[in-house]
């Protein structure tokens, strides 16, 4: 195996060889490319692309994922109160992966890899469940919850044998001496690391404050019933002229029975609703078992008018949990670009494996030749022993690259593998059994000539169409809406109340609206109170709660706008790094299109010395050294070719990357990733 020289030094070395052997012939040297600065900062776009547009305002759910009896029929009176079902882990499809093996080896095209990796990688399953998470989030805050939120994380594939930014293929300085072979250990390639990225622009432990309380929403009964026996002294006999009085309890028996309504509104109006026989139970003369007898109510509506006051500070969770679901979408759409950049850098690099194995073999079959060709010279005694052991040590050091190279190229099938199947789902293991080859049926082609890239145009390109800047500027928005809640939670509690009271006599208590996101209400203080046996009661008024100093949700009000900046501060240094990905990712394709130019040219001025040292050695002017060593130049520069359009296919699919529109280059619907079955 060659030792890790980069692939400038390769191009340095074979051009320098070229140079001295075909100096009238060769052609001028390719230029460097010129890559068009900025001029000055490029503004983002004042709308999302349609693409982005459409991942946010689909209603597409995944079909296997989805969760049944989340919002139960209209009447349904029982539905409410059963467990949503959630379906088991969807094993994996192997349909598509049938159709696909032949003789007992997959031929996998680029296209069916990709197709092969959204139906069943498990890191675009795991993102699946992320929108229906926000599924649930919407239900709970139409009922007057908070949300729970999302899983921001994406997860990156891995490296693969090649790795990013690292020539997929190194070669040794070319010499016709044996010597040792370059071992390069397999197992400390790192090469199955995955890494983790978190969209989220909220560090750790970061949380903004709950804000007001929020209306129930989802109406509320809470009731009470049983059973009462009251015991009054009765006064028999005695005298009023200081004689003793004689009393006799009489035991009187009822049912008691306590309700309310409670139902929340998105002014952060709160009405309430009592009934009980509470004035019945307390001054009744006889036993009376029947509640509605005589039963005593109480209807209150509360408004607040200063915290927690208007549809926009106590709809907001309901806003949030709209705005996450877009959130979701755009985050799943990051998943499957993620899977469709990993998948195809896998796929390229096993393509670009697979020819090295190539150049490696044909090394090998040159020097098994040598080696014959000098065991029948030496036997006829035309040749010195010391050669044909030199030549032993080729063919040996030969065949030790060859071994190196399959380990390459067979750990990289495991690799994409495991990116495209399920190995530990029963459902793939009849069909893992039926190959032991991957076989890539797509080549690697390089244009002559790149089209004109457009720096500023493709920023542009990129603001406008990159869900991971624009589920980020969402966050902004829900972080605004968090912020206004703040702001109001640190207004004073002014409640205005209207209250009406049949058999009551009781003042309206001060009584906490809604709830904290829990949807659980506060008993209302009056349930069980009595009043009087006939009083109706009108009463309407004022309710204040001054915090005095207000020094706590002054605090959060001021915390939670601090942390809205932050947040602003990573998204626009999110979108200063996509410029930057942009730009860098141009100059990494132009680079690597004059590289493979240059590397393309050296192989062919490699093989017209190596055409020409052979015609000179069939009429006695060169020496099979000379011809070896031609061959080994001209396996070199195989190898740096392979590596050039290695480099400049991964340069490509870089581009298509930070431009944000690798779904679409590679003809995947959205929608249809979300299901899980592509066409």
């Amino acid at each position: 195996m060659r030792t890790a020289h980069t692939l400038s030094v390769e191009l340095a070395l074979t051009a320098l060889l070229t140079a001295v052997a075909c100096a009238q012939s060769a052609p001028k040297p390719a230029a460097a490319p010129e890559v068009p600065g900025l001029a000055g900062q490029v503004a983002p776009p004042n709308a999302p692309a349609p693409q982005l547009r459409h991942a946010e305002d689909t209603n597409s759910l995944p079909l296997r994922e989805a969760v049944s009896g989340l919002t139960p029929a209209f009447l349904h009176f029982a539905g409410p109160y059963h467990a949503a079902t959630v379906p088991q882990l969807f094993p994996g499809d192997a349909t598509r992966l049938k159709g696909l093996v032949r003789d007992g080896k997959l031929y996998l095209s680029l296209e069916d890899a990709i197709d092969l990796a959204l139906e069943n990688n498990l890191d675009v399953e795991t993102a699946r469940y992320n929108l229906v998470l926000a599924q649930t989030d919407t239900v709970r805050a139409a009922g007057g919850g908070n949300v729970r939120g999302l899983d921001y994380s994406v997860q990156l594939p891995p490296n693969g044998v090649g790795g990013p930014g690292s020539p997929l293929l190194t070669a040794d300085t070319t010499n016709t001496n044996p010597t040792a072979p370059a071992v390069t250990d397999l197992t400390s390639l790192n090469s199955t690391t995955q890494q983790t990225q978190s969209l989220s622009e909220s560090s750790t432990g970061f949380a903004y404050s709950t804000g007001p309380n929020v209306p129930l929403f989802d109406p509320q009964i809470i009731a009470d019933a049983g059973y009462l026996r009251r015991s009054d002294a009765v006064l028999l006999g005695g005298s009023t002229s200081g004689g003793v009085n004689v009393s006799f309890p009489q035991a009187l028996d009822f049912t008691t029975f306590n309700a309310s309504y409670l139902q929340g509104f998105s002014t952060g109006a709160q009405l309430e609703a009592i009934v009980n026989n509470a004035a019945q139970v307390s001054y009744a003369n006889g036993s009376q078992l029947n509640p509605f007898h005589s039963p005593s109510t109480s209807v209150t509506l509360t408004q607040p008018l200063l915290r927690g006051f208007g549809r926009g500070v106590n709809l907001r969770y309901l806003r949030i949990a709209s705005t996450d679901k877009k959130i979701s979408r755009l985050v799943f759409e990051q998943q499957v670009m993620d899977t469709i950049y990993g998948t195809s850098r896998l796929y390229f690099d096993l393509v670009s494996l697979g020819e090295n194995v190539r150049v490696k073999q044909e090394s090998l079959r040159a020097a098994t030749k040598l080696r014959e060709d000098d065991e029948n010279q030496e036997q006829q005694g035309t040749l010195a022993p010391i050669e044909l052991t030199r030549a032993r040590a080729l063919e040996s050091a030969g065949r030790f690259d060859l071994i190196q190279a399959q380990g390459l190229y067979r750990q990289q099938e495991i690799i994409l593998r495991n990116q495209l199947l399920r190995e530990a789902s029963p459902v793939f293991e009849a069909e893992l059994g039926s190959f032991t080859e991957i076989v890539p049926t797509d080549s690697i082609t390089v244009p002559q000539a790149l089209d004109t890239l457009d720096v500023p145009s493709l920023v542009q390109q990129a603001l406008a169409r990159r869900p991971d800047l624009a589920q980020a500027q969402l966050q902004v928005e829900t972080g605004k809406i968090n912020a206004e809640a703040s702001r109001n939670n640190a207004r004073p509690q002014l409640n205005l109340y209207g209250n009406v009271e049949t058999r009551g006599s009781a003042e309206q208590p001060f009584e906490t609206l809604g709830s904290a996101g829990t949807g659980i209400p506060v008993t209302p203080q009056e349930l069980g109170f009595g009043g009087a046996k006939v009083s109706t009661v009108y009463q309407a008024g004022l309710q204040l709660n001054l915090p005095v100093r207000n020094r706590v949700a002054e605090s959060d009000a001021a915390r939670d706008a601090v942390q809205l900046r932050q947040v602003q501060a990573r998204t626009e240094k999110l979108a200063a790094n996509v410029r930057q990905d942009v730009e860098t990712a141009v100059v990494a394709l132009q680079t690597a299109q004059a590289a493979y130019t240059a590397a393309e040219e050296s192989l062919n001025f490699q093989s017209q010395l190596l055409d020409a040292e052979r015609d000179k050695l069939t009429v006695g002017q060169s020496t099979e050294e000379a011809v070896l060593q031609n061959e080994a130049y001209v396996a070199q520069a195989k190898s740096t070719e392979i590596a050039a359009r290695s480099n400049w296919i991964k340069a490509r699919i870089q581009l298509d990357y930070a431009l944000g529109d690798l779904l679409e280059k590679n003809h995947v619907e959205l929608d249809d990733a979300i299901k899980g079955t592509l066409p």
